[in-house]
């Protein structure tokens, strides 16, 4: 299958997509990430400084190792929105979605025309203008995810409204800056977050929209299955490679202490 694609036909056969949130411009990650069986990264560019020529390594390592690439963008008017999806993103998450109108800009940027005004470009995925260009403008609107990310009070308020918009696909709550946006700034499992998680979810079923979630503890997955959610955020790169080399600090720190220095003295350099 189309690696572009394996996200999106998970999605459409109801069935549950493990991801993992990348942070660092690092392609050899998403290739360990694709043996390891996830199915789709989710390359952050709102709190990095990933660049355009980065950012397309990271996602020819997508198309390469078998996975699908969303991209998160800073907000709805993001400028990177079109030169993203023209890379081969299977599609993005955007943002600071706390409005209607952040939603339909996100649509208009992400979507060709008549839903949106999404500039047109015979590159990689038009195979440079080797194909029908106009099947090619409807198969990618078919393809292309966009993604609203939930971070306040204001967007969950109008959450309903958002996912009734035609070219919306899904919602994600980011329990982040959600938790700092009522007051409760890092308690991401305090239970006025998990409510609006609970009620986001309950918008997706009802508008029949994809939802996705992060769980913050191991035990959350089961619950956010539960709930409808099919695009599973279970790692983030960074958290990883910490607890990774967290237990390995320990355990050397614990064998140093049991069998003392090997040179029974100072390292000279």
């Amino acid at each position: 299958m189309n690696a572009r694609l394996r996200l999106r036909s998970l999605l459409d056969q109801g069935r549950p997509a493990g991801g993992l949130f990348l942070s660092l411009p690092a392609p050899g990650i998403i290739e360990i990430a694709a043996v390891a069986g996830f199915d789709f990264v989710m390359i952050d560019l709102e709190h990095t400084l990933i660049g355009g020529r980065e950012l397309e390594e990271l996602i020819a390592a997508a198309d390469r190792s078998g996975v699908s690439a969303l991209v998160r963008v800073a907000e709805a008017r993001s400028e990177r929105i079109l030169p993203v999806l023209d890379a081969g993103a299977a599609g993005i998450v955007v943002s600071r979605a706390s409005s209607v109108d952040d939603a339909r800009e996100a649509i208009q940027r992400a979507r060709y025309a008549p839903l949106g005004s999404r500039g047109l470009n015979a590159g990689r995925l038009g195979r440079f203008g080797d194909c029908d260009l106009p099947a090619l403008l409807r198969r990618l609107d078919r393809e292309t995810l966009v993604i609203a990310l939930i971070e306040d009070p204001a967007g969950l308020a109008v959450a309903e409204e958002m996912a009734s918009l035609p070219g919306l696909d899904g919602l994600l709550l980011g329990a982040a800056d959600y938790s700092q946006s009522i007051g409760l700034p890092w308690q991401t499992t305090a239970e006025p977050v998990q409510a609006a998680n609970r009620q986001l979810a309950a918008v997706a079923r009802r508008t029949r929209r994809y939802f996705f979630a992060i769980p913050r503890r191991d035990e959350d997955v089961a619950d956010h299955l539960r709930e409808g959610a099919l695009g599973i955020v279970v790692a983030n790169d960074r958290g990883l490679l910490r607890q990774a080399l967290s237990s390995k600090d320990r355990f050397w720190r614990d064998i140093y202490r049991e069998h003392g220095s090997a040179g029974g003295g100072e390292t000279k350099s």
